[in-house]
């Protein structure tokens, strides 16, 4: 919370609630007349201030109205740029707009203070000739206060969007460097849309412009009637009054804003462009952004005059805004300032096989890049200063890409490590039946085995000497404490299966694993790939209870020799295969540590028994003997035609519990839910695809 005086010398309104409508379109106001109010009651020393100033830039408007304004032209000929920065104050609901409506906002805003903006054909004519460019121009941020890159979007997860005030300004960028934005839910003040504060009596920590959300930008939860608000509370922000003086109450009184080429005015809450009811027969300035019509679409030279003499002045550092130096610190300058150097390749998990190329593209953030100097250790070519370079990478291994990009601004580099993994084209295991039992080969990841730690400084698969199914290490990923959602892959050797002739070629392995509760639902899948690791075709997936091989263990789980498990997978697909590499994924949900041994590649075992077939399906009923509470599970790899029945000693069907086709993944039937079974003995049967598997079921 921010408790901090509002200081402030002059009302700052939206548009008034009024039942007034272009395409139904209704507006609100601010409460702002009310705040200054009490402020200039409290502290009357800022209001006699607040009236010498108004004295000398009304003598100062007059002047250079004289002149026809003619010396302002000659000066405005200077654009001034603004950084400024939206604090998206939400809590992930419709308030949370999205970066495009915030785009649309700052296009609109650069359209109305550059006079550009296609309305500008509807002036009417007694205007057309003193309608101005501002030369203003508005930049979302590029640089942070702390020098990082940013979008000029902060988003930030508070309730403080709700009735919203001055102490909804959170995170407030420095505003001698930014001019800050917060967008919220709802105001305070019943029928508020949102206020700026004028730079006479802004204090820093709320200086800018809260605001609606809603009334941001033309797209989204954003309307082309409501757009124009911001454009309106900026030029409060520079100085500038409502059309008729320092009220909120338009059509009660005629009044002046100290501008002298914006007429004497009631104010208007709707579009009558001919009306003349103050000084007639003189038309009124309906159609300026600070009335409150529905048809504003200009600014006044004089209010040029006023809102660019805000920002050469010192007050509210204002002036500060749009300097070099400023422009350079908030990456908005021109050329604009190189934030971060980046870069992407043309493939997608950036694995290739050795002997491949790939191409690489700058994708540097912010600045235009004038030159490039890339290094591509173990590549062809091993350095470039192409802006899309295309590299050829000859040996296998794990390759790191450096990039560094220049403009007039200055230089900025990058280096992603081990980004290019380079696979050989042929198999590292030939000849021979392939086993891998983890008591050699030092360390892993090493020659044979690749690691990819999805946790990134976390635990990810190595070698470890705690428990193994033969001999005394296995593979394993410490899981007991990580975060759900991390995945983390075992990536082996390639093996020419074409030169064993295997017959029925089996991958099996043994696995170890235990649920911290019942509830977690850790996934771990097998994976094959023909082309170097480029693409991945799933064998084997099991999760949860179906995936434990013990009991559920809260601490930290060892598994003993008794826990386990075979998991056997087909590759009948792969025979022919010269290149073939397996890889394991798991992916974490709250459970415990989990262990692979004895990984073999082989034929068909003799005397194989059908459920070591259907391990790759995870079939399964249970619990069994049945109760209300039984359910068939099983995990296809790929999209098949699912039957499964139920059939007694005899052989006659008792239900059909499924048949028709089913996406992979994992699915489960209740029993109970199908059909009502006596007591006895059963079979359950499942057919995918040519397979077919059968469990007993006891029904006591």
């Amino acid at each position: 919370m921010k408790n901090i005086t509002k200081i402030t010398i002059a009302v700052t309104a939206l548009l008034l609630s009024v039942n007034i409508s272009v395409a139904q379109e209704s507006y609100i106001h601010c409460g702002t007349n009310e705040a200054m109010k009490k402020i200039f009651d409290e502290h009357p020393e800022m209001y006699q201030q607040f009236l010498q100033d108004e004295i000398r830039l009304a003598a100062e408007d007059k002047a250079a109205a004289a002149n026809n304004y003619k010396d302002q032209e000659k000066v405005a000929a200077t654009i001034y740029t603004i950084p400024i920065v939206f604090h998206v104050i939400e809590q992930g609901g419709t308030e949370n707009i999205s970066d495009a409506q915030i785009y649309d906002e700052v296009r609109i805003l650069n359209n109305d203070y550059r006079k550009l903006n296609s309305d500008t054909t509807a002036i009417v004519p007694s205007f057309r000739t003193i309608a101005a460019d501002i030369q203003i121009q508005f930049r979302l941020a590029q640089k942070d206060p702390n020098g990082n890159c940013t979008n000029g979007i902060d988003r930030v997860y508070s309730s403080l969007t709700n009735n919203a005030d001055d102490n909804s300004k959170l995170n407030d960028w420095p505003r001698n460097k930014y001019l800050n934005v917060w967008t919220v839910k709802t105001i305070s003040s019943s029928g508020v849309a949102g206020y700026a504060y004028l730079p006479q009596g802004a204090v820093s920590a709320v200086d800018g412009v809260i605001i609606l959300s809603s009334y941001i930008g033309s797209i989204g939860t954003g309307s082309v009637g409501t757009s124009r608000a911001l454009t309106h509370e900026i030029g409060h922000f520079l100085n500038l009054q409502h059309t008729w003086g320092n009220t909120n109450n338009p059509g009660v009184a005629c009044g002046d804003d100290n501008v002298t080429d914006t007429p004497h005015t009631m104010g208007h809450t709707s579009c009558l462009l001919t009306d003349a009811v103050c000084v007639p027969p003189t038309i009124e300035n309906v159609q300026n952004y600070m009335e409150y019509a529905y048809c504003s679409n200009m600014f006044t030279a004089g209010q040029r005059t006023r809102m660019r003499s805000a920002l050469t002045s010192n007050t509210a550092q204002r002036s500060s805004l749009w300097t070099t130096a400023n422009l350079a610190a908030t990456g908005v300058s021109t050329p604009a300032v190189l934030c971060q150097a980046d870069f992407e390749t043309n493939n997608t998990n950036n694995i290739i096989c050795a002997g491949n190329s790939i191409q690489f593209t700058d994708i540097s953030w912010n600045g235009n890049p004038t030159s490039w100097s890339w290094t591509f250790p173990g590549g062809t070519p091993a350095t470039s200063t192409d802006s899309t370079p295309v590299v050829t990478y000859n040996t296998a291994g794990v390759y790191n890409v450096s990039l560094s990009v220049s403009n007039q601004s200055g230089t900025v580099s990058a280096t992603k490590n081990s980004y290019i993994r380079v696979n050989p084209s042929s198999a590292m295991f030939t000849g021979s039946i392939y086993s891998e039992g983890f008591e050699t080969g030092g360390a892993i990841p090493n020659a044979n085995w690749q690691v990819i730690n999805g946790q990134s400084l976390g635990s990810a698969w190595a070698q470890t000497s705690t428990a193994a199914a033969t001999g005394t290490k296995s593979a394993m990923l410490t899981n007991v404490a990580a975060d759900d959602g991390y995945l983390d892959e075992l990536i082996g050797p390639s093996i020419n299966m074409d030169s064993i002739s295997l017959t029925s070629p089996q991958l099996t392995f043994k696995v170890a694993y235990a649920q911290r509760s019942t509830t977690t639902n850790d996934l771990l899948k097998v994976y094959v790939s023909t082309n170097c690791g480029i693409g991945w075709i799933q064998r084997y997936a099991s999760l949860g209870s179906s995936l434990a091989t013990a009991p559920v263990n809260t601490g930290n789980f060892v598994p003993t020799a008794s826990q386990w498990v075979t998991k056997t997978i087909s590759l009948n697909n792969y025979t022919t295969a010269t290149n073939l590499f397996f890889k394991f994924q798991f992916t974490s949900n709250g459970g415990n540590n989990i262990y692979i041994d004895d990984i073999n590649i082989a034929g068909q075992p003799i005397g194989a028994g059908i459920d070591e077939f259907a391990n790759n399906l995870d079939f399964n009923v249970f619990p069994n003997p049945a109760d209300e509470n039984t359910i068939i599970r099983f995990n296809l790899i790929e999209k098949e035609k699912v039957t499964i029945k139920i059939m007694d000693v005899v052989g006659r069907e008792i239900a059909a519990i499924a048949n028709g086709e089913l996406n992979s993944g994992m699915h489960q039937y209740s029993v109970a839910d199908n059909t009502q079974l006596s007591s006895g003995v059963y079979f359950v049967t499942l057919t995918a695809g040519s397979r077919s598997f059968t469990k007993k079921l006891i029904v006591k």
